[in-house]
């Protein structure tokens, strides 16, 4: 994952020029903040700025009514410059060492969609880079991906006691919910030029309720006399758990004992039901053994997660930050 974060943050820093984002955002030569007394370029900010909106999927030259959202993304990625700069020093400090072949391959990977390495150089120097200063730039990438991949493994690993623990702690997150699994047959509200259309309906039910509790095929009346689309199916809903379905249909579902077991006539806003319980399933806590090394991953990807945050957070907290460039979005005219 690590890998993947920082391989897309070296092509996102490098390769988008920032040319048409500027003028669309309002331009600011030079610097667009000062970390720990590091100037951290407007150009280096755009370029991080412009791949988080095509992350996002709005467009550079976005409409009025977005101008909200595009001043939420510029702050975002202010953040995630700041984050960058800080890891990339703490690499610094840290000593961490950066082989050339190393830099080599991450020069192949992000120069191998250009057609020749004249092309790849050409782009580099539109955003003012020379070959040897995007090598440096690689290096400090590179390092500062490594002094994350310390931070997981510190904490990756995830013993038998804290598996067990962490089950315990989430058993009701654990469970499947009681389900049932029922067939229905539905007599919809509609005009019968009656009288009393409602009473009309509920005599028409009754006789089909007197059928399926005299022995007849349920799946056979449903198909018969249901109003449902399911009447295709023998009147078969499935299984559903609770919340899935209208309120007083539920409860009458769920009251329901045993299979086979039929309701009295049931009143929602689509007509009258009548309900055959098909199979029940109680709630059911998954076993550890069928979930141990989902759940090993789980628990390791969390401890991993916390372990950036709170080393980011330090970073900052012990940092100097100036954010040198409004982050409002300017309005257009």
């Amino acid at each position: 994952m690590i890998r993947a974060v920082w391989r897309h943050a070296l092509v996102l820093l490098a390769l988008f020029a920032a040319t048409d984002a500027a003028l669309a955002t309002g331009n600011y030569p030079g610097n667009a903040a000062r970390v720990n007394d590091v100037d951290v370029s407007y150009q280096r900010f755009m370029g991080l700025y412009q791949e988080h909106q095509r992350a996002r999927g709005v467009a550079i030259a976005a409409r009025g009514d977005q101008l909200p959202l595009l001043t939420e993304m510029r702050k975002e990625a202010m953040d995630m410059l700041i984050e960058q700069e800080l890891i990339i020093q703490a690499a610094a400090a840290r000593g961490i060492e950066v082989m050339p072949e190393e830099i080599d391959a991450e020069w192949a990977d992000i120069s191998e969609p250009f057609d020749s390495k004249q092309q790849f150089l050409l782009r580099l120097e539109t955003e003012g880079y020379t070959e040897d200063s995007y090598r440096d730039h690689l290096k400090r990438m590179i390092a500062a991906k490594k002094y994350l991949d310390e931070i997981r493994m510190e904490v990756m690993q995830v013993s038998d006691e804290e598996l067990e623990q962490y089950y315990r702690d989430n058993e009701y997150r654990l469970t499947l919910p009681e389900e049932v699994h029922v067939r229905h047959i539905l007599l919809s509200w509609k005009p019968l030029g009656k009288p009393d259309d409602k009473a009309a309906l509920y005599e028409q039910m009754q006789a089909i309720l007197e059928k399926a509790r005299a022995g007849e095929d349920f799946a056979k009346l449903a198909g018969e006399y249901s109003d449902d689309s399911s009447r295709l199916h023998g009147g078969d809903v499935g299984f559903f758990r609770r919340g899935q379905m209208v309120p007083a249909f539920e409860a009458a579902a769920f009251a329901l004992k045993e299979p086979g077991d039929i309701s009295d006539i049931v009143e929602t806003n689509y007509g009258l039901h009548i309900i055959r319980l098909e199979e029940r399933k109680e709630a059911y806590l998954v076993p550890l053994d069928e979930v141990r090394e989902k759940l090993r991953a789980h628990i390791s990807e969390e401890k991993v997660a916390k372990a950036e945050a709170e080393e980011k957070a330090r970073l900052r907290a012990d940092a100097e930050i100036e954010i040198l460039i409004p982050l409002e979005r300017p309005r257009q005219n």
